[in-house]
């Protein structure tokens, strides 16, 4: 995204959260057509699980913010005050099977994440954790951070193949597909991606 463009996008944003007296942490969501045209799709007002993402290329906590703000604190910053560096990737590591993406509830054995420069990895799995199977099937997002794209992919999958679980299905070997497929590389992925990519699946 151009940096016009991005400054278009937070134009609104700011508006849109102004023109209801919004104050906090909230997610302004848009979807983008091929044109490269932005539509308006909903807004969370709270932290979303992409937080991450905004957090490796900008510096800042956002959470450690939202909680400033919602205590009655100024933003100790200003917009011009942010600058994005590098391109991050976010993984989430779901226990669901990778076929039909149905949860998949048990005890974990074994649980190692990466660590290192430019890698990050928020969970709360450990060995012996089990993982129920009525709540939200996400075990760990992990995420990369590199100068360009291609790095932070290359990255992610070192991170992905140093990531060990077991005792339950994840999503790791998918996401390790994804991370060789020639249209995620190309960047050519719409919200159809899966849909278009079934060989990725199983």
């Amino acid at each position: 995204m151009s940096d016009e463009k991005r400054a278009e996008v937070g134009a609104l944003v700011c508006a849109g959260a102004e023109s209801v007296g919004y104050k906090g942490l909230a997610t302004f969501e848009f979807l983008r057509d091929k044109n490269g045209d932005f539509y308006f799709l909903e807004v969370n007002p709270r932290v979303q699980v992409e937080h991450t993402v905004t957090e490796l290329i900008t510096g800042y906590n956002l959470v450690e913010l939202g909680i400033r703000v919602a205590q009655g604190e100024s933003l100790p910053l200003t917009q011009d005050d942010i600058k994005i560096r590098g391109h991050a990737i976010q993984c989430r590591l779901n226990a669901e099977d990778t076929t039909n993406f149905v949860p998949s509830p048990g005890r974990l054995w074994e649980c190692h994440f990466p660590s290192g420069f430019g890698i990050r990895c928020d969970t709360h799995a450990h060995p012996g954790y089990e993982m129920p199977g009525c709540f939200d099937s996400l075990l760990a997002k992990l995420l990369t951070w590199g100068p360009d794209r291609d790095s932070a992919v290359r990255r992610m999958r070192t991170a992905l193949d140093e990531t060990l679980i077991t005792g339950v299905d994840h999503l790791i070997p998918l996401h390790r597909r994804i991370m060789d497929e020639k249209d995620f590389l190309a960047g050519d992925i719409t919200i159809a991606y899966i849909d278009e990519h079934q060989e990725l699946l199983g």
